[in-house]
């Protein structure tokens, strides 16, 4: 595992080393200071944490990234193209929080392979992930999220909402979303 996955999915949590056991490729010494705090041998948690073993996709499933212009990135998951209905739809959703199409990358993932975007959270390339339907697991990203309820995560907003043709025909889920697109870029 590599440094960066373990400071995305514990951020500011205190992590414990169980002694005798090397669950990561890294030792602790090896972490920078302002990701590990040193706990005296003789201490004990009163819960340890025990990390999970996370198996990674083969090198070879996985294919390169496409050139992004902007920071905010959206991901849909409709095949073969995005139908001209949701189109218009994103298009007012974006109006709604003074945005545009011009002014955002869409991403549609319908039948892609494994794609690897760990290295554009690396690299503070995107700044808000906003997936129509689109798990964050499919993009090798480990977020647990509820649906319309935004995380920032190392300085990047991310936000899992339903498939654009459910949150049109929804008015629950129109609403769900209006409210967590205010919280990102409203305020």
């Amino acid at each position: 595992m590599s440094k960066s996955f373990y400071q995305l999915l514990y951020q500011n949590e205190t992590l414990y080393r169980v002694h005798g056991e090397t669950a990561v490729n890294e030792s602790v010494e090896e972490m920078s200071p302002s990701s590990v705090i040193a706990v005296e041998e003789s201490a004990v948690p009163l819960a340890p944490v025990s990390v999970p073993k996370v198996i990674a996709p083969p090198a070879s499933t996985s294919v390169p990234l496409p050139t992004l212009n902007h920071q905010i990135l959206i991901l849909v998951d409709e095949a073969p193209t995005m139908s001209a209905g949701n189109t218009i739809f994103l298009e007012k959703v974006l109006k709604a929080v003074n945005l545009n199409l011009e002014g955002v990358d869409i991403l549609n993932l319908a039948g892609a392979k494994q794609m690897d975007f760990r290295p554009l959270l690396q690299n503070k390339t995107v700044h808000h992930f906003i997936s129509f339907g689109v798990p964050f697991i499919n993009i090798n990203l480990e977020i647990m999220m509820n649906r319309y309820d935004p995380k920032r995560i190392s300085g990047v907003n991310f936000l899992l909402a339903e498939s654009l043709d459910i949150v049109q025909t929804d008015d629950k889920n129109k609403r769900a979303l209006w409210g967590a697109l205010k919280k990102i870029f409203i305020g």
